[in-house]
């Protein structure tokens, strides 16, 4: 697998990704989204934040990648899967942690 491509790839949409969410997060408010008394459990600011997130977790992780060179100058297809399953843990781990409040609610 052309592992730089992809690495090129996610660093793209992950960049797309953020300055989206920020553009959205800057131009609207929470408040001006649901209306007084209704509760819903995903709302658009609630995404576009995951979304922020997500992005800004990517971001670091690449960049981290790109600068220290953790796994030398030659990487193997195992040290790529396992760094991409560190880049995918964040966001696994932030819908298991809506879900549960969620189902606390």
């Amino acid at each position: 697998m052309d592992w730089e491509t992809l690495n090129g790839i996610t660093g793209v949409i992950s960049a797309i990704g953020a300055l989206g969410s920020l553009a959205y997060l800057f131009t609207h408010s929470p408040q001006e989204q649901a209306p007084e008394g209704q509760h819903s459990v995903l709302s658009m600011h609630k995404l576009m934040s995951f979304l922020l997130a997500c992005s800004g977790w990517v971001l670091c992780c690449l960049s981290f990648l790109w600068v220290f060179e953790p796994y030398g100058l030659l990487i193997s297809d195992r040290d790529y899967q396992h760094f991409f399953g560190i880049m995918l843990s964040f966001p696994a781990f932030l819908i298991l942690l809506y879900g549960l409040t969620v189902m606390r609610d």
